[in-house]
């Protein structure tokens, strides 16, 4: 018995030895890449992605699978919290998901296989739009300083289109809209240091891809074999991603692969264009026509149905999005389905407005693909996120319009979106086009003061406000967003910035749903004591001069300014024009004792220029300050930078008038 007993033992020891051996040689590279990863070496990371690897086969009908595997070292307890929990997303009718594998490799050496039981799938988080879709979320073993985890997951299909109710499981489901092709965008940046990443893709020989690199360098090589053709990219050691305010999306900032293997746009053009007539979206039955034609009744130009079409479709079709089944994503709703339910995201908006467009006789009508927000690159991936239309007013020659921006504006076309990439669907094939920037005098703020300050210093003016085009749009949804209650409270807060004893004594606004007006706004303002009083001078502030009209959206170019230089290009909401006009009469016989001297600024980026004088009795103040970009290129900040520090100057600058 103890010599069987010895047996056992010698035969258990050697067979845990040998797991070990096996385990150390399986895992014994993964050590040795986490070994040069160290706090000391880089300083001030939580965490580093010490190798990102994506392999990609695609079928011949562009149906593809997608093998990744990342391995992120923690270097900090903050570092350990975010890998708590690994995310990834997918939707169940047109893509499939599966984690295959997650290890944890101790500190100490020590491989943690983690069991698929800590791998749940779960709803994604929605909001506005509900067409179902899931995510993956891997429950991490508490990790510590020290630790790394492996994760090696498998997806194919595309995540584009949304094919709820399709019930086939076989691999038909999964196969992209645009049969036979495949695209992708690839970020190699990000907000960890990457230590390497690479993405292989393998095609058949007979699907060429086009491919170019943005924003940067990567190392590419290319091979094939008697089937197939195979191209990888990669790019090491890089570092964390330095956050700038108001920077320019990833895809514009960070090294970036674009690749299809579509030929040229218009062939994604007609694509876009057969996807959605070959199935009537756009046709129209006698509730709709009847609704058109009482909507443009009476008017007499192509402009005036245009628009008026426009303002009822942007109002009546509500942002919410409901799936429609097989071909959600890619295809419109149809116009009849919009029509009786009132509900739909961008792209079914838009549609509405196609079938209404047609239905009034405007027949070249047809749905445009943008990106909102970022560029679209001239590779024909689908790099979309919002949908318009585009009606064709000459040979050749189109005019967009943007139901989802303008229930309350009378832009038929967001001046936030010039300049924008767009791509029309239609049947000839049309190529990547550009909306024409927009110029700072189109977006004017104008705000003209006219009142008094007496002899003790108090203040009463009057302050009348207009706009132009993405300026008074802000304007006008000052007041539509908000409850009626809470108007006065959003336009105390202007009047807050000229003092805090300054109140609002009364407003008043134009018809905000008449879009074929001017909008405009009047405040009246006291301020007791506004002008500090010694003997017979007084000194005060201006008070146009303090920014009053501070908001994310009206003065977002203000959060852009912090520091002396940009490594990121700078995104604004749109190019604007304030000018300030002020007109304050003062007590008889006072005059302008002394006011700062007021530098002008003049670069490509902005300008800034300002007055200070007393005219008839009355101190004048006259300011300007053009925003000039839309995209503010990082070279240019300086323009931007000494502009808004002008402005802030000038807002605490002290005037001094008296006897």
């Amino acid at each position: 018995m103890r010599r069987a007993g010895r047996a056992l033992v010698a035969a258990l020891v050697l067979a845990v030895w040998s797991g070990l051996a096996w385990r150390a040689a399986e895992y014994g590279p993964t050590f040795e890449k986490l070994k040069g990863v160290t706090a000391e070496k880089y300083p001030g990371a939580d965490a580093v992605v010490v190798s990102d690897e994506t392999r990609v086969d695609v079928e011949d009908s562009g149906l593809s699978h997608v093998n990744r595997t990342q391995l992120i070292k923690v270097l900090t307890e903050k570092g350990a919290a975010e890998c708590a929990t690994l995310r990834f997303d997918y939707d169940p009718a047109s893509s499939y998901a599966e984690v295959k594998s997650l290890t944890v490799f101790r500190r100490d050496g020590r491989p943690e296989e983690v069991p698929a039981g800590r791998v749940h799938d779960l709803p994604q988080p929605q909001y506005m739009i509900y067409w179902g879709p899931r995510m993956k979320v891997a429950s991490v073993p508490k990790l510590h300083p020290g630790d790394a985890v492996e994760i090696k997951t498998y997806s194919k299909g595309f995540v584009i289109a949304y094919l709820r109710d399709q019930v086939s499981q076989d691999d038909e489901r999964y196969i992209p809209p645009m049969r036979g092709h495949y695209y992708d965008v690839v970020l190699f940046q990000g907000d960890r240091p990457i230590v390497r990443k690479s993405y292989t893709i393998v095609l058949p020989k007979d699907k060429p891809i086009r491919a170019r690199v943005y924003n940067g360098e990567l190392g590419h090589e290319a091979g094939f074999d008697e089937k197939t053709l195979s191209y990888t990219w990669w790019k090491e050691n890089v570092p964390a991603a330095e956050r700038e305010p108001r920077m320019v999306e990833d895809t514009d900032a960070f090294p970036k692969l674009v690749l299809a293997t579509v030929m040229d746009w218009p062939e994604k053009s007609r694509w876009f264009y057969h996807v959605n007539e070959d199935v009537d979206t756009f046709a129209y039955d006698e509730a709709i026509l009847a609704k058109t034609q009482e909507i443009i009744r009476g008017l007499k130009t192509d402009d005036e149905k245009r628009l008026a079409l426009l303002a009822w479709v942007a109002r009546q079709i509500r942002y919410s999005g409901i799936s429609m089944g097989k071909g959600e994503g890619y295809t419109l709703h149809p116009g009849k389905m919009d029509f009786n339910d009132r509900a739909g995201v961008c792209k079914d908006i838009a549609g509405m407005l196609v079938t209404m467009f047609r239905a009034a006789g405007f027949k070249n009508t047809f749905p445009a693909m943008t990106m909102a927000g970022a560029r679209v690159e001239d590779i024909p991936a689908d790099q979309f996120n919002h949908c318009v239309v585009a009606t064709e007013i000459a040979p050749n020659q189109y005019k967009l319009y943007d139901p989802t921006w303008c229930p309350f504006s009378r832009e038929v076309w967001s001046s936030a979106e010039r300049p924008q990439n767009y791509v029309i669907g239609s049947p000839r094939g049309e190529v990547l086009m550009e909306t024409p920037p927009a110029d700072a005098s189109e977006n004017f703020i104008r705000v003209v003061s006219t009142g008094s300050i007496n002899e003790k210093g108090d203040l009463d003016t009057t302050l009348s406000i207009s706009g132009g085009a993405y300026s008074e749009t802000n304007l006008v949804w000052l007041v539509v967003n908000s409850p009626a209650a809470e108007v006065r409270s959003n336009l105390e807060k202007f009047v807050a910035a000229i003092s805090p004893a300054a109140r609002l004594v009364d407003y008043s606004y134009t018809d905000p749903i008449d879009v074929t007006k001017p909008f405009r706004m009047s405040l009246r303002v006291e301020a007791p004591g506004y002008a500090m009083v010694t003997g017979k001078e007084m000194i005060l502030t201006p008070p146009l001069a303090r920014n009053i009209l501070q908001s994310p959206r009206l003065t977002d170019f203000l959060l852009a300014v912090k520091g002396k230089e940009r490594k990121y290009d700078i995104f604004l909401r749109a190019t604007r024009e304030f000018l300030f006009e002020e007109r304050l009469a003062l007590p008889k016989g006072y005059g302008l004792k002394s006011a700062p001297e007021v530098k002008a600024v003049e670069s490509p980026s902005a300008d800034f220029s300002a007055s200070l004088a007393v005219e008839n009795g009355a101190l004048v103040l006259r300011e300007r300050l053009a925003v000039k970009k839309k995209i503010v290129p990082a070279a240019e900040y300086p323009g931007l930078r000494d502009a808004v520090e002008a402005v802030n100057g000038l807002s605490k600058a002290l005037v001094v008038v008296g006897k």
